[in-house]
Parts: structure tokens; sequence; C-alpha cells
């Protein structure tokens, strides 16, 4: 039997209202929203419920090593309801001593004593979704917060950090937004290293079917960075991190050192994990599984878990392995990237079938490996950085025609 997965990440989907370039399965309640004995309190406790339900019904359970609170903005839920929330892991998983706890918060979502109220509860990493500290960039976004609300927000964080209340925290940013050039950008990067930060996260803008962004591209209203001025952002992402002490130990993630996230490199090292809650994606043993992003699908189907049976990837105590491309892709996100020999002695296959096929697979990146976007050293192959991880689609397209044709 596999081990058991030792990992959880807790959907909250709540929010403010919806960012214009989410789409995420989210609830918005507006800004009035007390999630305690409020406006919209009822919608939260129920869906708490339900929640609350799914994590119980797993069979078999073991100790937690990470969790992740994410959302949505889960700081919209009171300190005591986070407190419950852990709790119901500690009395019924287990929380290793030294786990990382993990929870998302958003600007003007919380205050100082809020704060204080969420590291009571078990909470020992924050991170803080910025995006800009560009008020105009903010607002074209979507955005409920300003500039001052994150300033104010990292002062909290840095003084709880400074004051060993909490292991870490982080800024996360999003790269090529709308009105977001090349001194636009640079100036996001000065600020956020004036506000030290031991752990940075910078995610591309990318436009999703069914979002505002989507619709003013449909409508030719967005103008966004092209493809050459996208990469010069992120040229200076990595020069101006790099050279301010930031490791790049995944192709989005940045961090001092002793400041990676561990529940993160959970998914990029294809460990299982648990998940929890509306629109979650779980792999405890290799096969994923989305849950319903309607409300009241979700809350069928938690009902379903315990009249009828589990969905079968939640119990399933085989050895599942993940597809070849699937495992070389995430792992390729690493900066250590993957040991490919071992990969594909995993397959199947017998000893000439592998060899045959890892020299395609080497055929197909001659042109990568040449060039220094990809380097093999050993049994390892990984992507430069910067440029291997900043062109890394074009490698991974590559290698799943190669998957396509000897799968």
């Amino acid at each position: 039997m596999n081990k058991l997965p030792r990992s959880a990440y807790v959907h909250i989907p709540f929010c403010h209202r919806r960012c214009f370039y989410c789409d995420f399965a989210v609830i918005p309640l507006g800004n009035k929203i007390d999630s305690l004995y409020g406006y919209g309190s009822k919608t939260v406790k129920e869906y708490l419920t339900f929640l609350n339900k799914e994590i119980l019904s797993i069979k078999h359970k073991s100790s937690l090593s990470t969790i992740y609170i994410g959302g949505g903005t889960p700081s919209i839920l009171n300190p005591l309801q986070i407190k419950d929330l852990i709790n119901l892991f500690k009395d019924n998983y287990g929380i290793d001593y030294g786990a990382e706890i993990t929870m998302e918060v958003d600007p003007a979502s919380f205050n100082e004593d809020d704060l204080h109220g969420f590291i009571n509860a078990g909470i020992n990493r924050f991170s803080l979704g910025a995006q800009s500290f560009n008020n105009k960039i903010l607002d074209q976004a979507g955005r409920r917060h300003y500039r001052d609300d994150i300033t104010q927000s990292c002062f909290w964080l840095k003084k709880a950090y400074d004051y060993s209340l909490i292991k870490s925290w982080s800024i996360d940013l999003i790269q090529n937004l709308p009105s977001s050039g090349f001194k636009e950008w640079q100036e996001d990067l000065e600020q956020t290293l004036k506000l030290s930060p031991p752990h940075i996260s910078i995610y591309d803008l990318n436009i999703e079917n069914g979002t505002v962004f989507k619709k003013l591209v449909d409508l030719g209203r967005l103008s966004l960075p092209n493809d050459n001025e996208s990469f010069k952002n992120s040229e200076l992402t990595n020069f101006i991190l790099k050279s301010s002490g930031y490791s790049r130990y995944e192709i989005s993630n940045y961090a001092l050192p002793g400041h990676q996230s561990r529940h993160n490199r959970v998914y990029w090292k294809g460990i299982g994990w648990w998940s929890f809650g509306q629109g979650s994606t779980s792999s405890p043993w290799g096969e994923k599984f989305t849950r319903p992003r309607i409300s009241k699908e979700y809350k069928k189907w938690v009902t379903n878990q315990w009249k009828i049976k589990l969905e079968p990837s939640l119990v399933n105590e085989e050895n599942i392995y993940k597809e070849l491309d699937e495992k070389i892709m995430i792992g390729m996100r690493l900066k250590e990237g993957v040991n490919i020999y071992k990969l594909v002695n995993e397959q199947n296959w017998d000893g000439k079938t592998s060899k045959i096929n890892l020299e395609k697979l080497f055929k197909q990146w001659e042109t990568f490996l040449e060039s220094g976007l990809l380097i093999k050293r050993g049994n390892r192959i990984f992507l430069s950085d910067p440029k291997g991880m900043d062109l890394s689609n074009q490698i991974l397209v590559s290698m799943f025609r190669w998957w396509e044709k000897v799968n």
C-alpha cells in the first residue's frame, strides 16, 4: 500500500468580489460580509458544515506535515472559524510537530487583531495577495485594495515574523497585468523588496474563459504586454530578485534560504495530497479528482460521499502512477528538475524500449539542450534559469509530442 498523503489543501471560496482575471471557484459576498454573525454568515457557516463533513469522510487518515488554506479569500473568515478548521484536522488526522500551516490573506480583508487571531489558531505562514503596488493597475484588475493597504499588511506580517510569531510569509505578484509596462513592473519589484518578504511568488497573467479580461480581449479593449515585453519583464524579475539574494526554486517562486514553501513542493514533487472544498483538486495516490465548482453541486457531492460511497480516487490504496508526461511536466517546474532515467525506468517498458524512447526524447530536446534552455547533468534534466524557465512551455510542448508518439 502506498503511504498516506501528509498534506492537505483547503479551499475557502468566499471573496468580497471577483477580480477581472479570476476563473477560480469563488463565491462573491460583497464588502459588508461578517462571516461569524452578520451579513453572509449563514452562507459561510453552511459551506463550512459541508467542508467539515467532507474532511471527516476520508477513511484512511494520517498526520499532516503541511496544510494550506487557500481561496478565494480565506481571511474573510473569523479567526475562530480558522481555529475550528485546524482543530478538526488536529483531532481527526493529527498535525506533526513543526508542520507548515499556511493561509492566504488579501490586503484590506483583515486587521492586526485578525492576524494575531489567525496565528493563535495555528497559522504559521501567510501568503499575501498583493498582485501590484500600482493603484491604477489594481483598479483595472478589479482588486479591492490599494497600495497603502498592502504596505500596512506587510508591516503587520513583518512584525509578526520579526517577533518569531510565524515561520515565514510571502508576497504574491502578477506579472504582465494591463498597464504594467517595464517601468511599472520594476517599481512593483523594488517596492516588494523594500518590504523584505522572505518569499515572493510571481505569476504570469493568463487570460481565462469566462473572465472579465477575456471579454475585454475579445472586444479588443484590453491592452496587454506583447511577447517581447513580457520576456523583458521576466528577465528583469530574475535579475532583480537574484541580485537581492532570492533563489528561484520553482518557475513561479523565489525564496530566501530556508523559506521555500514545503506545501507547494508537494505538488511539484508529485507527492500525494488531500484536497477539500468546492472546486479543489486532490491527488492522494496519483489520480486527480476535482470537486464540483458550483456550490449546490458540491454540497450534493459531499452528501453522496456519505450516502453512497467515496469517490474511488480517495480510497484507492494501490500503486497508481501518474502518466510519464505529467511526472516530467510537474518535476521540471522545480530548480533541480527530474531524474529522467529513473522516471523512464518506472514505466512498464523493457530495457530496449526504454533506451529507444529515451533517445527519441533527447532527439526532441536536442535544440533546447544545444541552446542551453535545457541542461543535462548526470541523470538529471532541468531548465536553465532564467531563459529555460521563462520558455518552459516550448520545451514541454515538444515533450508532449514525444509522449503522444511513444505512448
